[in-house]
């Protein structure tokens, strides 16, 4: 019976908590757009991003990422992201690159130098839906002082079926949750 009640509750949780994990609350405009990095092979990040600034909504806009170790920098998920921003019409003086992390928390660190050097005092952190709350969380202990809000990035590519759907709720969902719970006994970075 209790093998029963856990792998029910281990199916149902990231269903239940799916909604919570999204964050979308991105002020009318802020200091910078940060597009963080992992995404997909498809540019949903770089592509909201740009949506962004076209609209004006921040003057600048930075790469984060980073790449597997022994590879060039060159080829790291923030210069992937820039290449395909500048290739479909981001203005280069308006881009920057906080390039060499691993992980969102090093991600906010890096960004975190660049708040600091430019004195920024609010940020729009770009990110993939089931993402956004740990990212928020993890930018607002590492920068503080710096107002963090989040815009969701949609996925470009369409479920076909509930089925594939749904298994991809579940997975993200299940992921970020464990992530975040690494992050917070790790790093400290609130879950809530």
């Amino acid at each position: 019976m209790i093998v029963l009640i856990l792998l029910i509750g281990i199916i149902l949780i990231p269903f239940l908590v799916a909604p919570w994990l999204v964050v979308d609350n991105a002020a009318d405009t802020a200091d910078a757009i940060v597009v963080l990095g992992g995404e997909s092979p498809l540019p949903n990040r770089t592509i909201h991003a740009l949506h962004l600034y076209e609209q004006q909504r921040a003057p600048v806009v930075v790469f984060a990422g980073g790449t597997v170790t022994g590879r060039l920098p060159e080829t790291s998920s923030a210069y992937a992201s820039l290449r395909q921003a500048l290739a479909r019409g981001l203005p280069p003086d308006v881009a920057l690159v906080a390039d060499g992390a691993q992980s969102t928390y090093d991600e906010a660190v890096l960004v975190r130098d660049l708040a600091v050097t430019r004195g920024w005092r609010s940020l729009v952190i770009v990110t993939d839906p089931y993402h956004t709350r740990r990212a928020i969380r993890t930018f607002r202990a590492i920068i503080p002082e710096v107002h963090v809000t989040a815009s969701v990035a949609p996925f470009l590519d369409s479920c076909v079926d509930t089925w594939r759907c749904r298994m991809r709720v579940w997975r993200y969902a299940a992921s970020e949750l464990v992530k975040m719970s690494f992050y917070r006994l790790y790093y400290g970075v609130p879950l809530l």
